[in-house]
């Protein structure tokens, strides 16, 4: 006979775990309702640091078996779970308002796990009992393949540019070239962008002649730019 498959580990029998459990049931039909799901997402990012991952270190991404169980067993115990005679119709509810939780949870618990990995710069012996050999914030991040910043800096900084460049983009096709007073903020800002962004290998497999007269371009527009600095005063 085959050797039966070892069962994961229940999550009861973390340490701590029962006890995240009992406070974020009480959270799960208030973000529910008021679709606020930052006090659930404090309570279940809990969980990422009593789970373990593959390599025995904090659970940060909740892909265990663990962590995901924990959170199916809460939703069934908030009433999110259908049981027999329930209608099809019902059934398809409760699926899309599980959904609904699950997203909102993942939502809100990304600034919570960026700010704390964050935080282990400032705490070096924390760091190094719970990630050993992941020397700073940046190895940390890099392991878990986490993004290290909010989605809501994301989507921010990404409008900030779209907005830049639609600024820059009307300047450049108006009649007189100009640029009104409130666009002139965004307009200088994704000039910086877009200067930071240019690097010599942007150049590189030009020939010759054209690389000749960016370069000019690049020198007229430095000295317009420190005119107008000069001028501002």
């Amino acid at each position: 006979m085959p050797p039966q498959k070892k069962s994961a580990a229940d999550w009861r029998d973390v340490p701590g775990a029962q006890d995240v459990w009992d406070k974020a049931l009480p959270l799960v039909e208030a973000a529910q309702r008021e679709k606020n799901y930052g006090p659930l997402a404090a309570e279940a990012f809990k969980t990422t640091l009593l789970f373990k991952n593959r390599d025995g270190l904090p659970d940060l991404r909740r892909a265990s078996h663990q962590a995901k169980r924990w959170m199916s067993d809460l939703l069934d115990a908030a009433g999110l779970k259908p049981v027999p005679g329930d209608s099809k119709e019902r059934r398809e509810q409760l699926a899309a308002e599980r959904d609904a939780i699950l997203q909102g949870v993942r939502a809100a618990m990304n600034p919570i796990r960026v700010s704390f990995v964050r935080g282990m710069d400032s705490n070096p012996t924390e760091r190094e009992q719970r990630f050993p050999d992941l020397p700073d914030s940046v190895a940390i991040f890099a392991y878990y393949r986490i993004v290290p910043r909010a989605q809501s800096e994301v989507r921010a900084e990404t409008y900030q540019r779209r907005t830049a460049q639609q600024h820059i983009g009307a300047a450049l096709l108006s009649a007189d070239g100009g640029i009104s007073e409130e666009n002139c903020a965004e307009a200088v800002h994704g000039l910086r962008r877009l200067a930071v962004a240019l690097s010599p290998a942007s150049f590189e497999g030009l020939d010759q002649a054209t690389a000749d007269q960016l370069r000019q371009e690049l020198r007229e527009t430095a000295t317009a730019l420190l005119d107008l600095d000069n001028k501002l005063g």
